[in-house]
């Protein structure tokens, strides 16, 4: 990509009427036009595998979708795929103006899937030409057509007019971009959005869309957004090679059996691989609260019935964080439900805490159940506890402290290593589960939150661990009673 004016290039159109279309039509172009820039067949023509043909015939083929989206692990060759796509769109498409806009989670990897077009432009006389190659585009006078690369910025793509709009590494973009890049696309009606990723780590899920687009696409299927995935079963171990066969198409061709050996557990996080490997969603990673799948293993779905003996634990906030109020069996080996969770929606930074309805729903659990106790942090909640406390109602300060968090939090962790906690199945009480991290430090193990401004909530998770201490606390310092003396 030479810097300043550029030379003159032909207006003509490439001399080449193929009568096939979609996938076929562009797995022809790639034979004819596009030379492999790096990796298995470089300096050699494109020869899509059957595996690629599909994946793009997800997103060309009749009927087109308005979107589609590819999941599938690391290695598999998608910016390759991906830059020669782009091609094929202002070259083939037959759209005047036609504007392909690759976007990714910064400028710098959007710059890089671009980068690896313009090599291919490069490598092949008649597209080098036929274009024009810039640090950010590249572009083709003959159609008025061009490859933008744009960083994952709201900012930066709205306004866009893209005919193929292309999100790379969905699962690390921000919503408010693919919000951005995908209202894009409206402005002309045979317009397409293609997403690619591997799955979002935990940190990022409630960041990206990509779990949220995966979840709608299984469960409500739509001729208008294809879904392609290739993952592992996540109940099998990790060095299962039949999933490693499942998960990565391109495995003893673009990515090689031994090199995921290579990479096993324990030289990487279980989590990690089976994410970046696997193409599995994985709840939580290798620092959270409680291992990969135990919480799950936990569940039975029961409910406490109605009279039981029980405590309470309240986790408040007062606006910038979620509420939560759990209630767990007074036994050795409680059961923990959830009683109620109030968190911030996104975006209302007015949002205030209901401290009302907190205490109207602790007093109808008080009602449904033989409180025996409710355990809180007093911080911004003293007063709460005091009104109920005048209601006859046993309260009981519990301090989120080192000195008071710390052997609770070993309690927990090991009483779940034991099967000796079971729970409700709740699905926000396993969010909150899993994001959960440990701290270890000179003060001791401890969970948090993955940073102060985190709206990963971890609230459930608190009201877990006060839970579990103080139900079996309860359950082995039963009150003694008084015997009566005589005389």
């Amino acid at each position: 990509m030479k810097a300043g004016p550029k030379g003159a290039v032909s207006e003509e159109p490439l001399d080449w009427h193929p009568r096939s279309k979609g996938a076929q039509q562009f797995r022809l172009f790639c034979e004819r036009y596009i030379t492999t820039p790096k990796g298995t067949g470089a300096k050699h023509p494109m020869k899509l595998r059957p595996w690629q043909v599909e994946l793009a015939g997800s997103l060309l083929d009749d009927p087109r979708p308005n979107m589609a989206l590819w999941s599938l692990p690391r290695g598999q060759g998608k910016s390759t795929l991906v830059a020669a796509m782009t091609l094929h769109h202002v070259f083939m498409a037959g759209v005047e103006g036609a504007r392909a806009v690759l976007v990714a989670q910064d400028e710098r990897s959007s710059t890089r899937l671009l980068q690896i077009a313009a090599r291919m432009v490069a490598l092949n006389d008649e597209l080098s030409s036929r274009c024009q190659v810039y640090k950010n585009a590249i572009y083709v006078p003959g159609s008025d057509s061009q490859i933008l690369a744009l960083p994952g910025e709201s900012a930066r793509i709205e306004g866009e007019d893209a005919s193929l709009a292309i999100m790379d590494e969905v699962g690390f973009c921000r919503r408010d971009a693919f919000e951005s890049l995908v209202n894009s696309t409206g402005k002309r009606a045979e317009s397409q959005m293609l997403m690619i990723g591997t799955p979002s780590p935990p940190t990022w899920r409630e960041l990206s869309p990509m779990l949220d687009l995966v979840l709608e696409a299984r469960s409500n299927p739509r001729a208008d957004f294809r879904l392609v995935e290739y993952a592992g079963d996540i109940s099998h171990p990790v060095d299962c090679e039949h999933c490693w066969q499942l998960a990565n198409p391109g495995l003893d061709d673009l990515v090689s059996r031994s090199h995921l050996a290579t990479v096993l557990p324990p030289r990487t996080r279980e989590a990690e691989f089976r994410r970046a490997r696997l193409g599995e969603w994985v709840e939580q990673d290798d620092s959270s609260l409680l291992p990969l799948g135990l919480w799950s293993q936990l569940g039975t779905g029961e409910i406490i019935p109605d009279g039981a003996e029980v405590v309470l634990t309240l986790d408040g906030s007062f606006n910038g964080d979620s509420t939560a109020l759990l209630v767990a069996s007074v036994s050795t080996s409680p059961h923990l439900q959830v009683g109620g969770l109030w968190e911030p929606p996104s975006g209302q930074d007015s949002y205030r805490v209901p401290v009302l309805a907190v205490e109207a729903l602790v007093r109808q659990l008080c009602k449904q159940y033989n409180v025996v106790e409710l355990a809180a942090d007093p911080y911004r909640w003293a007063r709460t506890l005091q009104i109920l406390a005048e209601e006859n109602i046993p309260t009981t300060e519990f301090p989120q402290t080192a000195q008071r968090m710390t052997p609770a939090s070993g309690d927990f962790i090991q009483g779940c290593l034991n099967r000796e906690v079971t729970h409700d199945c709740d699905p926000d009480l396993a969010r909150h589960i899993g994001n959960a991290i440990l701290t270890d430090d000179v003060r001791g193990v401890r969970l948090r939150k993955e940073n102060k401004s985190s709206v990963r909530h971890i609230d459930l998770a608190v009201c877990a661990v006060m839970a579990h201490s103080r139900a079996t606390w309860k359950a082995t310092h039963k009150p003694k009673r008084r015997r009566a003396l005589s005389f």
